[in-house]
């Protein structure tokens, strides 16, 4: 054996003692604990869904809805069962589906109470008290009449129409909705943009009792109307069980019973029958005829008949007088 021979026997010995070293260090090492990979924390959102099927029309209760954490946020969906108690669906809601601002009834429809109409009006800065009307507020409507082309005093009345309506909106202004935020004053010298003026109101939403559009479309269309503004705290309004009834456009059927001639008085009813302009307006002369016969010329009851009247035809002018 030559001399490289035995030099490579020792390097490969040594190597071989190395490499046994080296794995008896790697084989007495404890194992090495996992690390969990962080794939991220799943994210989740409180939503709320119905407990059971939500029909459409009715309003929603806590019973109906509760709250459960999903892995997606839908759009719109409501966060708290407050939040939605109250709102009216649409459409039917499945169990187990979110409830979402875009299945509900909005506008100004929710804004109404049972029984109620929202009608709108013509509006300017005289009718709607020189623009100080804002959503929210209560109204008196009253109306001028004035019967005729010529100027006659016992043709021109006023009175009180409806009393202590709900003012929905006016002008673009809609109850219910945010005012737009105070801006702190600024320290910056420069000045601020100039605000955009509030365009003038040209309509008025009124949240009218069914039983009287008829008669606020026909003071709208034959008189002029005026809102007259109101304390909220004020609930006064007038007592029609001291004044008669005024005639309706369609009589009522022959043979009804009891329960329906009671019928006949719903709101509802009364609007289908209609109203006459004959209802809203009276003979300013007549009235006061018949309290001078009643009353006689120094104030104490007579029985003295009221005045003869006859009807003057003076070309297309009719008038009435009395001797």
């Amino acid at each position: 054996m030559n001399n490289l021979t035995k030099v490579i026997a020792v390097v490969l010995v040594i190597a071989a003692i190395v490499l046994a070293i080296l794995a008896w260090w790697m084989g007495s090492r404890p194992a090495p604990v996992p690390v969990a990979v962080n794939k991220g924390a799943v994210a989740s959102y409180p939503v709320v869904v119905a407990v059971h099927d939500l029909l459409p029309n009715k309003p929603v209760v806590a019973e109906d809805v509760h709250l459960v954490v999903l892995p997606i946020n839908p759009a719109g969906a409501y966060t708290a069962v407050s939040a939605v108690v109250g709102k009216v669906p649409m459409a039917i809601i499945g169990a187990g589906t979110p409830l979402t601002e875009a299945g509900m009834a909005s506008g100004l429809a929710i804004k109404l109470l049972e029984g109620e109409r929202a009608v709108a009006i013509r509006v300017d800065d005289v009718i709607g008290v020189s623009n100080q009307v804002h959503p929210g507020d209560y109204v008196d409507v009253f109306f001028t009449l004035k019967q005729g082309q010529d100027v006659d005093i016992d043709k021109s009345q006023a009175r009180l129409l409806l009393s202590r309506l709900h003012v929905l909106s006016y002008g673009s202004d809609v109850v219910g909705a945010s005012s737009a935020a105070v801006v702190p004053a600024s320290h910056n010298p420069m000045p601020a943009p100039q605000q955009p003026q509030p365009q003038p109101a040209h309509a008025a939403v009124l949240a009218t009792p069914v039983g009287d559009v008829n008669q606020l479309l026909l003071a709208a269309q034959n008189g002029k109307l005026m809102l007259v503004l109101r304390n909220p705290t004020d609930e006064k309004i007038p007592d029609l069980a001291l004044f008669p009834t005024p005639p309706v456009v369609l009589n009522a059927k022959a043979g009804l019973t009891k329960d329906q001639k009671e019928a006949l008085v719903t709101p509802d009813n009364l609007a289908f029958a209609g109203a006459k302009l004959s209802g809203l307006v009276g003979d300013s002369k007549a009235r006061r005829v018949t309290e001078v016969g009643k009353r006689g010329v120094g104030g104490g009851q007579t029985d003295a008949k009221p005045a003869p009247r006859i009807e003057v035809i003076r070309g297309v002018k009719r008038e009435t007088e009395t001797f």
